[in-house]
């Protein structure tokens, strides 16, 4: 099978689209890049931004210490898991205080 077609089906069955929330509850402490291989959705993500090499993943938070602190672990993890830290941004906005948004981006640091 074809990897676009397994990205696809691998897409079809997370529900994957373009932009994930991921709430403190999906990824808790202590939050080790392992743990992110077990979520579905977050793989699938990774996957996708993979599949797009001009793209970059935008990685929205609260803000604050609490959120910035939670955007780096999270950045931290996905560059151990291989993932290049040139190709994450972390952006302060449009984020509860419990969660993240992750976005594949295709129009670099401009935010919407």
């Amino acid at each position: 099978m074809p990897m676009a077609a397994i990205l696809f089906t691998l897409g079809m069955l997370t529900g994957l689209t373009d932009t994930l929330t991921l709430t403190a509850a999906d990824w808790a402490p202590p939050r080790r890049a392992e743990t992110l291989t077990a979520n579905p959705a977050v793989t699938a993500l990774v996957h996708e931004l993979d599949a797009r090499p001009q793209s970059i993943l935008r990685i929205r938070h609260a803000g604050g210490a609490t959120g910035s602190d939670f955007a780096q672990q999270l950045r931290d993890a996905l560059v151990a898991l291989g993932l290049p830290s040139a190709r994450s941004r972390l952006v302060p906005a449009a984020a509860d205080a419990d969660q993240l948004i992750l976005e594949i981006s295709t129009n670099g640091e401009r935010v919407p």
